[in-house]
């Protein structure tokens, strides 16, 4: 009989056990991958984020310059910046679409990409242009289409605030809900760690007491 029992306690004790080994494989399978989710919205948030911010902040300063030279009528500077600018408005372009953009984004980028390509071509009409009334024309078209640029941007800037936000709040529920399931492993663990603890001691209580049965008897 004592040894029946002690095969009982035996058993409930490895069944424990092994219910805690998977238990803490479950929590660091969980833990690795809360890791790798932030990790990706880390680098989310920076190569797709604040990079493209950048070249948004890049891109409004040129477009800017461009705003304060026809303001100020010079068209000496006018023409030198026009010039100057076109493969950098061009660059810009062409590495804020490779980074990773929501749908939303990618309608705001296609009309502010088709706007810009529309200003520059009058720009380039514009240092073409062999009259007065031909260059006044172009200018006047080219300051239309450069605001409406310049408003996209804000839009498009506004829209990468707001994504940027979801990021950081995404990150923070993931890291809440690690903190919570280490916790909750840890206070399962002990409850583990006590009810083996138990069943060792009242397996080692119940010998002596049959061993003094049986010396009585």
């Amino acid at each position: 009989m004592n040894i029946l029992y002690n095969i009982r306690q035996k058993g409930r004790v490895t069944i424990l056990m092994i219910l805690m080994f998977f238990l803490v494989a479950f929590s660091s399978y969980t833990y690795n991958d809360n890791i790798g989710q932030i990790d990706d919205l880390s680098s989310e948030m920076y190569s797709d984020r604040l990079i493209a911010q950048n070249y948004i902040y890049k891109l409004e300063k040129i477009l800017c310059q461009r705003k304060v030279m026809i303001a100020e009528q010079n068209a000496t500077k006018i023409g030198d910046i026009f010039k100057h600018d076109r493969g950098s408005i061009l660059g810009l372009l062409n590495n804020y679409e490779k980074t990773k953009l929501t749908k939303n984004e990618k309608i705001q980028f296609q009309e502010l990409k088709k706007n810009v390509l529309l200003m520059m071509n009058f720009e380039q009409k514009y240092l073409l242009g062999g009259n007065k009334d031909l260059k006044r024309n172009m200018l006047k078209l080219q300051s239309e289409s450069l605001n409406i640029s310049l408003k996209q941007l804000d839009k498009l800037a506004e829209t990468q605030m707001s994504i940027g936000k979801q990021l950081n709040e995404a990150s923070k529920k993931i890291v809440t809900f690690s903190t919570l399931l280490n916790q909750f492993d840890l206070a399962i663990i002990i409850i583990i760690g006590l009810i083996i603890q138990g069943i060792i001691f009242t397996s080692r209580s119940a010998v002596p007491k049959n061993a003094q049965n049986q010396f009585l008897n």
